[in-house]
């Protein structure tokens, strides 16, 4: 239920965007890339909620076994009902994972499309000199990027140590 609120939310950010998001206007492709960023915020902090519940769960499902898929998969070679439900469970766990963290990508993935076909119009309509600020502020908006998507990631990797 948490995993649906969590989508609906960030459906309904994006829905707020309006329309494609495709535009040959500088400016309000600078706009964009800042909801862009501002959506990207939301969408790491969905994707570490989504992550962090696998985990949890994951740990749950493994704690009969050291907290060891190898151990798991050990027991259940041998046929033991518990192991291969556990195991079935694992699965099934590692397949929602897998689609919710889809879903979620999904979101975005019209509206940074349209935006990304955007901004390589603009590089091809307008001439260098005619976009440097334009081209400045889209890196200065890919910087702030990187160091979202650096963040999660060190995020993620500390829920793998944990």
């Amino acid at each position: 239920m948490k995993k649906l609120f969590v989508l609906l939310f960030v459906g309904s950010i994006l829905a707020s965007c309006g329309g494609s998001g495709y535009t040959t206007d500088k400016e309000e492709a600078l706009e964009l890339k800042k909801e862009q960023t501002e959506n990207l915020k939301s969408y790491y902090e969905d994707a570490l909620e989504i992550k962090t519940d696998f985990v949890a769960d994951e740990k749950d499902i493994l704690a009969d076994y050291g907290g060891k898929e190898d151990a798991l998969i050990k027991k259940a070679k041998t046929k033991d009902e518990k192991a291969l439900d556990a195991l079935a469970d694992l699965r099934n766990l590692q397949m929602q994972k897998s689609k919710d963290l889809r879903e979620l990508g999904r979101k975005t993935e019209d509206f940074d499309d349209a935006l990304d076909q955007s901004i390589e119009d603009i590089e091809a309509l307008f001439d260098e000199k005619d976009r440097k600020a334009f081209d400045k502020a889209i890196e200065a908006e890919n910087e702030i990027q990187t160091k979202l998507r650096e963040a999660h990631t060190k995020a993620v990797d500390k829920l793998k140590k944990d």
